[in-house]
C-alpha cells in the first residue's frame, strides 16, 4: 500500500486504520513494559490505560469490518441484468436511514427495465442496524461488489452509486475521498453537501468543488429532505455555476408530488412517516420517473452510450424543474438568502453593491417593507422614497465609527417641497435556524425572521414636511404585522398555480397577530426577542399566528440618538414560500400530522431526537445491539 493510499484509507475502517491502530497498541504495551522497569510505576499505568483504550477501539473496529466480511448484517441484494445486451454496468445502492434494503429492489428494477441496451447489474449493501454512515461506506460497497462478481458480473469500470436519504450523505463523502471508484452518482431525497459548493470565484460564481458527476433528484412533497433546499441545489449547481461543463455534469431535477419514502418502497418505516409529507403521484410512477432519469445520467457518462438524446431528455427536465423551482427561487432571492451568497457586512453603514460574491441587502425589505413603513399614500403631503438597505449584524459596535452601531438614516428634509425624495436607509439581518449548519434538509431552509432596523412612519412623516405627526397615529398601530400580511400576501400571489392550490386545500394559513414590544424600548431586548410563531384555532379552524416583535420610539424620545425608530422581525418572503410549500402541509397533508415552528432551533423536541438518533448511529449502539 503507497503512503498516500495508506493515509486516504484511514477515516473508511479499512486496513489502514486496523494496522495503525496494532501498532499504536504494540507501541505502549512495551513502552510500558519499559517505563516499569526504568521509570517508575504511575507513567506506565497511564500507558497501560492508553494502551487498553486504543485496544478496545481496535476490537470495535475489527468487529465492524468482521461484521461486513461475514454478513453478520444481512447479505447483499444482488440483481442481475434484466437486458444483456450492451455496455456493462454496476449500479451500487445506498440504503436511507431505517429503511430496509428489500425496499430499494422495485426502483432498481425499474432503472434495469427502462435501459434496454445496457447490461446493468445492481448489488444493494446491507450496513448494519439499516444505517448508512461514512465511515463504512468502503466496507459495505466492497460487500456488494464482491458478492456481484461472485454472481457473475463482468469486470467493467463502469460503475454508478445511487444513495437515498442519509445515504446520499455517506456515498459523496466516500465518492469525494475515492473519486476514481465512479463514473458518477445519483442523490435521491438528497443532495451534494453544501461544503463542496460554498467556494466563489472573482465573478460571484458557485466553484462545484466535487468530481464525481451527480444527479439531483427531489420530490416536491418530500418532507424530510425538503424542496426547498433542492431549489438552492439547482441555483448552486445550474443558475449560478461556474463553468458551463456543470449544467450536464450536476443536474437538478424535481419530481411533482412524490414524498421522501417513495424513493423506495412500501409503507414509510417509523422515521420517515414522522416526518414525510403524503405524496400525490403513486410509487410506481415515481419509480418510473425515477428510472428514465438514471437511465439518461448514466448514459451521458458512458461515450458509446446514445448520449445525445440522454442530454436532451435531461435538458428538458431541468427546463420543467426550474419552472416548477422558480416561485422558490425568486422568494429566496427577495429575502436576501445568505445561503446562495454571504451577508456582505461591510463597515461602512451602506454596503457595497459592487462585490460579486456576497449579498448586500434584502430586496423585500429596500423596496417594500421601508415603503409599507412610511406609508406615503396616507401622508398628508406627498413625497417619494430613495432607499438603501444594507445587511448588518443588528449586536456589533465599533467605538471608531459614529454612530457606534449601524442605524436607520433619513439623510434630507423636503423643507416644504412637495412632492420630494427623502432619501433613507434601513439595516437588516437574516437569521436562519441554527441546526441549518448541518445541512440536513430536515430544517427550514429560509430565515425565520428578518431583524430590521427602519426609520418610524413619524419620523419619515416629519422629514416630508408633516407637521406635528401623531406618533399614535403614525406609529401606534401594528406595522410589523401590516408588513407581514403583505410579504404572506406576495407568497400566495406567486407560489406556483398547483402548489398554491394544494395549500389552499390542505394548508394552514398564515394570521398576523399584534406586535409585540418590550416593555422598556433597549435594543438589546428587541435583538434577543425572536419573532413569535405558534398554532392557534381561530373560527373553528387552525391557523399559524404570526408576531413580529418590535422596539420603536416617538421623535421626543427622551434619548436623542434613539429617537424616531421602528424596529422589527418580519417574517421572510422566502419563509412564507417555504410555509406553502413545505411546512404549511404538515398538520394536514403529512403522514404523521407533526409540525414545525418556526425559530432559531425549529422545534426543540426534534433537535433532541435529531442528536440522540445521530449518537445511537456513530456508536453503533442500536445497530450491533440487534444483531446479538
Amino acid at each position: 500500500m503507497l503512503f498516500k493510499d495508506f493515509f486516504s484509507d484511514l477515516p473508511w475502517l479499512g486496513k489502514s486504520l486496523t494496522i495503525l491502530l496494532s501498532s499504536i497498541v504494540g507501541v505502549l504495551a512495551i513502552a510500558a513494559i519499559c517505563t516499569s522497569v526504568w521509570v517508575g510505576d504511575s507513567i506506565a499505568h497511564l500507558l497501560w490505560v492508553g494502551a487498553v483504550l486504543t485496544g478496545l477501539l481496535l476490537l470495535f473496529v475489527v468487529t465492524i469490518q468482521l461484521t461486513y466480511a461475514n454478513n453478520w448484517a444481512g447479505a447483499p441484494i444482488v440483481l442481475k441484468p434484466i437486458h444483456t445486451k450492451g455496455v456493462v454496468v454496476g449500479l451500487i445502492f445506498i440504503q436511507g436511514e431505517g429503511i430496509p434494503i428489500e425496499r430499494y429492489r422495485p426502483i432498481a428494477q425499474a432503472i434495469q427495465a427502462v435501459a434496454s441496451d445496457l447490461e446493468i447489474w445492481v448489488g444493494i449493501p446491507q450496513f448494519i442496524g439499516d444505517s448508512p454512515i461514512p465511515r463504512e461506506t468502503g466496507l459495505a460497497v466492497g460487500q456488494a461488489i464482491g458478492e456481484m462478481k461472485r454472481e457473475g458480473m463482468p469486470p467493467t469500470d463502469n460503475l454508478f452509486f445511487i444513495a437515498h436519504s442519509v445515504g446520499g450523505i455517506a456515498i459523496q463523502k466516500y465518492l469525494n475521498s475515492f473519486p476514481n471508484y465512479a463514473k458518477g452518482q445519483i442523490l435521491m431525497g438528497s443532495f451534494l453537501g453544501k461544503g463542496y459548493l460554498s467556494n466563489l470565484n472573482e465573478r460571484g460564481k458557485t466553484i462545484i468543488q466535487y468530481t464525481v458527476p451527480t444527479l439531483t433528484i427531489g420530490g416536491t412533497l418530500d418532507g424530510l429532505a425538503r424542496i426547498t433546499r433542492i431549489a438552492a441545489a439547482f441555483w448552486y449547481q445550474q443558475i449560478n455555476s461556474s463553468q458551463s461543463t456543470d449544467i450536464h455534469n450536476f443536474p437538478v431535477i424535481a419530481i411533482d408530488g412524490a414524498s421522501h419514502m417513495q424513493f423506495a418502497s412500501g409503507e414509510a418505516t417509523s422515521y420517515v412517516a414522522d416526518f414525510d409529507l403524503k405524496p400525490k403521484i403513486e410509487e410506481d410512477e415515481v419509480h418510473r420517473q425515477v428510472g428514465e432519469l438514471a437511465y439518461s445520467f448514466i448514459c451521458t457518462k458512458l461515450p458509446s452510450a446514445n448520449s445525445e438524446s440522454s442530454l436532451k431528455f435531461l435538458s428538458d427536465k431541468q427546463q420543467k424543474t426550474q419552472q416548477q423551482l422558480q416561485p422558490l427561487l425568486n422568494s429566496f432571492l427577495l429575502e436576501g438568502y445568505n445561503g446562495f451568497k454571504p451577508a456582505c457586512y461591510n463597515r461602512a453603514e451602506d454596503n457595497t453593491r459592487t462585490d460579486p460574491k456576497c449579498t448586500p441587502y434584502s430586496p423585500w425589505i429596500q423596496n417594500s417593507a421601508n415603503s409599507i413603513m412610511a406609508g406615503s399614500d396616507s401622508a398628508p403631503v406627498k413625497f417619494n422614497l430613495s432607499v438603501i438597505d444594507s445587511f448588518h449584524r443588528s449586536y456589533t459596535t465599533d467605538p471608531f465609527h459614529n454612530p457606534h452601531v449601524h442605524i436607520p438614516q433619513i439623510r434630507n428634509s423636503c423643507n416644504g417641497t412637495e412632492p420630494c425624495t427623502l432619501t433613507i436607509s434601513s439595516v437588516t439581518q437574516a437569521l436562519y435556524n441554527w441546526l441549518e449548519v448541518f445541512d440536513t434538509g430536515f430544517f427550514p431552509v429560509s430565515a425565520f425572521s428578518l431583524r430590521t432596523k427602519l426609520n418610524s412612519r413619524q419620523n419619515i412623516w416629519k422629514h416630508a414636511g408633516v407637521s406635528n405627526p401623531s406618533y399614535e397615529e403614525t406609529d401606534g398601530p401594528s406595522r410589523g404585522a401590516e408588513i407581514n400580511q403583505h410579504v404572506y400576501q406576495w407568497a400566495l400571489e406567486h407560489a406556483g398555480s398547483e402548489a398554491r392550490s394544494y395549500f389552499e386545500k390542505f394548508g394552514v394559513p398564515i394570521d398576523m397577530g399584534e406586535d409585540v414590544a418590550p416593555t422598556i424600548a433597549a435594543g438589546p431586548l428587541w435583538i434577543w426577542n425572536y419573532p413569535k410563531y405558534k398554532y392557534l384555532s381561530l373560527n373553528n379552524d387552525r391557523v399559524y399566528q404570526v408576531k413580529s416583535t418590535v422596539m420603536k420610539t416617538p421623535i421626543n424620545y427622551p434619548i436623542p440618538s434613539a429617537r424616531g425608530f421602528h424596529y422589527c422581525q418580519l417574517l421572510s418572503p422566502a419563509a412564507a414560500m417555504e410555509w406553502i410549500y413545505i411546512d404549511g402541509l404538515r398538520l394536514k397533508a403529512s403522514l404523521s400530522g407533526n409540525t414545525f415552528i418556526y425559530g432559531p432551533l425549529a422545534g426543540i423536541d426534534k433537535v433532541i431526537r435529531f442528536f440522540l438518533r445521530g449518537a445511537l448511529r456513530q456508536t453503533r449502539t442500536k445497530g450491533l445491539l440487534q444483531r446479538v
